[in-house]
């Protein structure tokens, strides 16, 4: 795999540069180091800041490249013909506050570069909790299929999770209504054979899961598990629809848990990870 690790200034990059190194060695990824200069004058500078990047990812095979221009209009150029299979960007968090916070720069490139992105937030040692979230649709089966590739690399403690819609008001109190997730498993409806198809890829990742199911509203019930979850990736999708300029929107949900979840959050746009070992008959 290849992965472009988009690198600002020090220590704002050190959590994208660490998470990103973690994700790197689990994955044998061969990973692009690239910081972007507005001004000739900068090069200086951003080479000091690629060195002590490199130095934070010793062992991998690293390649590092500085461009000078918008530094928004650069990465999506070079995340776009770069031919890369992931790229990796930084979440901000401010002194004195407990929010991360997306910068302008980030933001562009998890709206518009064609590739899955990962935001990474700061690591722990390893990649022990992963929460792979579904919209329980067949669109969301890319999604199952990365997020299961990488909790069986990084032996991961796994969650598959799917929200259903809040329950209307008028039937508040009744929780008859709500199916339970054996009840749902039982039956033949569209996502309840998403949700067995989901399960079969796991485990031809060797993936061992739970299946989680929780009512509410989706974006607010994610973070919810995640945090009281204590995980450190969610695995999310990002809405396929093109606008004007054939660039990735990121659907509503999707927007708001990368915005404010407690860890890193890996938005896949398509699927491009290698075969699973065939199953033996």
């Amino acid at each position: 795999m290849r992965m472009l690790l988009c690198v600002g200034g020090m220590p704002y990059a050190e959590a994208a540069v660490g998470f990103g190194g973690m994700i790197a060695r689990i994955t044998r990824s061969a990973v692009t180091l690239l910081h972007a200069i507005r001004r000739k004058e900068d090069r200086a500078t951003g080479e000091s800041i690629l060195i002590a990047a490199r130095e934070m990812l010793p062992g991998l095979a690293v390649n590092t490249r500085i461009l000078r221009g918008d530094p928004t209009g650069r990465i999506l150029a070079e995340a776009r013909d770069g031919g890369y299979d992931l790229v990796v960007v930084g979440a901000r968090q401010p002194n004195g506050l407990t929010q991360h916070l997306l910068g302008s720069v980030t933001q562009q490139i998890i709206r518009r570069v064609p590739t899955s992105v990962l935001v990474a937030r700061q690591a722990g040692p390893s990649l022990g909790r992963v929460l792979i979230c579904t919209s329980g649709a067949d669109v969301a089966e890319p999604v199952i299929e990365t997020g299961a590739w990488l909790a069986g690399a990084a032996h991961a403690r796994t969650t598959l999770l799917h929200v259903s819609s809040p329950v209307p008001s008028m039937y508040t109190g009744l929780e008859e209504i709500e199916e339970t997730l054996p009840e749902l498993l039982q039956t033949d409806t569209p996502l309840a054979r998403h949700l067995r198809r989901s399960a079969k890829i796991l485990s031809r990742r060797q993936v061992t899961a739970t299946l989680k199911q929780r009512h509410g509203v989706a974006a607010d019930e994610i973070l919810r598990e995640a945090l009281e979850g204590n995980y450190d990736l969610i695995v999310i999708g990002a809405s396929g629809t093109a606008g004007r300029l054939r660039e990735w929107l990121l659907g509503n949900v999707t927007r708001q848990v990368v915005e404010h979840a407690p860890c890193s959050v890996l938005v896949v746009k398509r699927a491009g990870v290698p075969s699973p070992t065939p199953e033996v008959a």
